[in-house]
């Protein structure tokens, strides 16, 4: 029965035949609506919502998990950053537990020491300084515990102690003079392969394609590692995995809807469309992973790490020069550029082209100095996860978008191209067992 049909009843001779309506339900009464159909959608999406906090909050007041065991919930203290100057030692101290705690001792080097605290007493997330008046020694390791009024001892170790570095201009300008030595420079030394790749034949053109994905997806598996490693190292409340997980998946959303959002919008003299824009989301997704390597080098160098400083220094920098021909191989398969009339247009082309190439090295390598700065002078522990999440999905969707171009291309998993793409792995694992 359909809501609106007519039925006619059984009629006896000589009779009018009556006709009978379906009784609607209330929400398909056909004059006014019901309440429901009048609700707005907000509204209506947002009573769930509602309920759903509501049932969230009853629980954590509740908290029948502890009244069914009757234990305590465990104290903890994250320590997130130390800052050393001669003769100080500063704790910046957060409560990442689910109970207050009150900070009662400090032992250094397995001897209490007297120290002064902001706020002793920390609530949930509060956060303090801890500052102690200590000799360290260059390189003399210095073991630090945090003994709770409860007797819980949270443990803290400076396997190297130097001096931290403090924010200024001179210490910016030198963090910036390194970043651009690992990957700028290395990444314009990769882009001069261009010319080469421009000539060579279209099956050599393919093989280059296919060692650029397997430059990228070792560069997935490598940001993936140094994330999940840097999630360790996160303050319980901040769950390093959620955080690197945020940042890998939602990179992949962003990069796939600027993909598709920017098609047909970047052009370069000469290239194709589709080359450009492939060569941009490579240099993009290189920029973010070189981000978290800055990240990784700077949080080397503030933690007084200077020998794993040097050999992440050394190897990104022969990352960067293969990520170079990275981008050059999307602009490597390009037409020839038409100059247009007269030397006067080939001269414009060219430069435009020289400008073009420059912004791709500039979005793949710059951000390393911001990496640099943020991790060396001001990131706490952690947050680094978020950073490699980003550049791992970043990545991973750059290598998919090339791979599905290669494939569109008839491009075959050839020999020569299958050995292309372990030849990159191959490279870009060597390169970093030789710096290490």
């Amino acid at each position: 029965m359909h809501g609106g049909d007519v039925h006619p009843v059984e009629q006896r001779d000589g009779e009018r035949p009556i006709e009978r309506r379906p009784r609607p339900g209330r929400l398909g009464r056909p004059g006014r609506p019901g309440r429901l159909a009048r609700a707005s959608p907000l509204a209506l999406a947002a009573t769930p919502l509602l309920a759903l906090v509501l049932v969230v909050a009853v629980l954590l007041v509740v908290d029948p998990v502890r009244a069914v065991t009757g234990t305590v919930p465990v104290e903890s203290l994250a320590v997130e950053r130390v800052v050393l100057e001669p003769g100080r030692i500063e704790l910046r101290v957060r409560n990442d537990g689910r109970t207050d705690v009150t900070l009662a001792q400090v032992q250094v080097n397995g001897a209490y020491w007297q120290h002064t605290t902001d706020e002793p007493r920390l609530g949930r997330l509060g956060g303090t300084r801890v500052v102690l008046d200590y000799p360290w020694e260059r390189g003399v390791p210095l073991r630090i515990a945090l003994v709770t009024g409860t007797g819980v001892v949270v443990d803290h170790e400076i396997d190297n102690p130097r001096e931290t570095l403090r924010p200024s201009g001179e210490t910016a300008r030198r963090l910036a003079v390194l970043g651009l030595l690992i990957a700028p420079v290395p990444i314009a030394i990769g882009l001069a392969w261009l010319p080469a790749v421009r000539r060579s034949r279209p099956a050599w053109f393919d093989a280059a394609m296919a060692f650029t994905v397997g430059l990228l997806a070792f560069l997935v598996v490598d940001s993936a590692a140094e994330g999940l490693d840097a999630a360790g190292e996160a303050p319980g409340v901040l769950d390093g995995v959620g955080l690197f997980a945020v940042g890998a998946l939602g990179s992949v959303a962003v990069l796939a809807a600027a993909g598709d959002a920017g098609r047909g919008t970047v052009r370069m003299p000469g290239h194709g469309d589709t080359a450009v824009r492939l060569a941009v989301l490579v240099a993009v997704g290189i920029g973010l992973h070189n981000f978290g390597e800055g990240l990784a080098v700077g949080a080397a160098i503030s933690t007084g790490e200077v020998a794993l400083g040097t050999a992440l220094v050394v190897a990104f920098t022969l990352h960067n020069a293969t990520e170079g021909l990275a981008i050059a191989g999307p602009l490597g398969g390009a037409a020839s550029a038409s100059p247009g009339p007269g030397v006067r247009g080939a001269r414009r082309s060219r430069a435009w082209v020289v400008g073009a190439l420059a912004g791709l090295i500039a979005i793949s390598g710059l951000p390393v100095v911001g990496g640099l700065w943020l991790g060396g002078l001001v990131l706490p522990a952690g947050w680094a996860a978020l950073a490699f999440g980003v550049a791992a999905g970043a990545v991973a969707q750059v290598a998919w978008a090339v791979a599905r171009w290669l494939h569109g291309r008839g491009a075959a998993l050839t020999p020569l191209n299958a050995g292309a793409f372990v030849a990159a792995v191959v490279a870009m694992y060597l390169t970093g067992v030789l710096a290490g």
